[in-house]
């Protein structure tokens, strides 16, 4: 009777440990893996990127967005005046293709620090996507991508 408990606990034990190295296995797969493959994910999946390869500068990225109107980037009026246009300094990956990012934000200053410096706050009114090639311009809008009407962008004629 001993050795039929010794056994059985053994082979509970051993059953144990191995579905949890599994169970363990399969979680880090599922964060490390490829996210397209997963059924919650996505068709525009994002990861950051360097811009070193963009054919658009920082500067060029934040005039184009700056040059659509405020209904083309989905803001009012007041918004577009009040807003702070930033350039991402790292690309991102949507889909197959690079893009830099643009944000349109009002910035605030919601207090001071312990050293007395201003603390500013971002609230993020709209963001934007360029590809690295300069030919597709994307809108976010909730979590999905909408293109935009692409605006040639205007070189810098001064020698």
């Amino acid at each position: 009777m001993k050795k039929a408990l010794l056994i059985f606990l053994s082979l509970v034990l051993t059953v144990t440990v191995l579905a949890s190295c599994s169970a363990k296995q399969n979680k880090t797969e599922d964060m490390s893996g490829d996210p397209k493959n997963t059924s919650a994910a996505s068709s525009w999946e994002e990861t950051v990127l360097t811009t070193d390869s963009a054919m658009i500068t920082e500067g060029e990225a934040i005039n184009l967005i700056k040059s659509y109107s405020a209904n083309e980037l989905s803001l009012t009026k007041e918004e577009k005046k009040q807003c702070q246009f930033m350039c991402y300094k790292s690309g991102v990956k949507i889909k197959d293709d690079y893009y830099i990012n643009v944000n349109a934000n009002i910035v605030k200053e919601s207090g001071k620090n312990e050293k007395g410096e201003p603390v500013y706050t971002f609230d993020t009114k709209g963001e934007y996507y360029i590809r690295y090639d300069g030919k597709q311009i994307l809108k976010k809008v909730k979590n999905d991508y909408v293109e935009m009407k692409l605006k040639e962008i205007k070189e810098d004629t001064t020698e």
